[in-house]
């Protein structure tokens, strides 16, 4: 009888460990980031994938990119540990998503450069009916005493004056602007490389650094960086789309499939050379 106490104990375990490492994954165009997960992934399909140069896809550099596409019902739920890390579940009708979790992040008083190149898919249609399609952010850990909001930045397909923009927004930094990265339409069929360059910083002496193509597009000095009274986060890329409840109010079946490229995702300690001084 111990015995079998035993075996069963054993299967329960295995089981567990399953269950909380399934979501884990390993793309070979994520560098400097410890861990790598697929977000909410349990109770939805996958549609984030390893493509290849060969087989006709966009690549930015080397012979691989990651190809992500989200479908309306792509609401999930986390299971094991990333419940704990993350939202239960995603509302269905009002948000839906397809991203890769790059793990927890200590942040305050540290300088770190974040890259990545994103292309938008030549078929690739902004939402309408106020939705917003998020593709990049850095969420908030939420671990700290008062750290409440969702996010430090994040990047974004939103209607901005009229048209779509791919923008950058902090919660951090509120008297802060968007930063315009580019027109939708002028984006798709192109690869677009994007480095942030963030001294973290709870207080108004931090910055925020955009370039765009290696050309730079914002530089935000003197700015408070982390959200609320937040000390760390973690980066989020793929597609998550939310606010889309006036498709599933009107006509859910038009709320049609968005599909991205991103490559050259990297996370890295500035070089001697490139570390802000004095911010300057």
């Amino acid at each position: 009888m111990k015995l079998f106490y035993f075996i069963v104990s054993i299967f329960l375990f295995l089981t567990n460990l399953t269950s909380a490492d399934q979501h884990r994954t390993k793309f070979k165009d994520i560098k400097g980031y410890k861990e790598q997960f697929l977000s909410l992934s349990y109770k939805k399909t996958n549609r984030i994938k390893e493509v290849k140069q060969s087989d006709g896809f966009p690549v930015y550099d080397g012979k691989t990119s990651i190809q992500v596409t989200v479908n309306r019902e792509d609401a999930g739920c986390g299971k094991g540990k990333s419940a704990k890390l993350q939202i239960g579940c995603d509302g269905k009708g009002n948000r839906s998503r397809q991203e890769i979790h790059l793990g927890d992040l200590r942040l305050k008083n540290k300088e770190h450069i974040y890259e990545y190149a994103v292309y938008f898919d030549k078929n690739y249609k902004s939402l309408e009916k106020g939705a917003v399609v998020v593709i990049g952010q850095m969420h908030t850990d939420n671990k700290a005493k008062g750290c409440h909001n969702c996010c430090h930045f994040w990047a974004q397909d939103t209607k901005y004056k009229g048209e779509n923009y791919y923008t950058w927004v902090s919660k951090s930094a509120y008297a802060s602007d968007p930063v315009i990265i580019g027109k939708i339409d002028d984006l798709k069929g192109k690869w677009t490389h994007l480095k942030f360059h963030v001294l973290w910083k709870l207080d108004e002496t931090g910055r925020f650094k955009i370039y765009k193509n290696n050309e730079v597009i914002a530089d935000l000095k003197n700015i408070k960086t982390l959200a609320d009274t937040c000390t760390g986060g973690y980066m989020k890329f793929g597609i998550y789309r939310h606010r889309t409840i006036g498709y599933w109010n009107s006509d859910w079946e038009s709320l049609q499939d968005q599909t991205i490229y991103l490559d050259s995702i990297v996370l890295r300690k500035p070089k001697k050379e490139e570390k802000f001084k004095n911010n300057n």
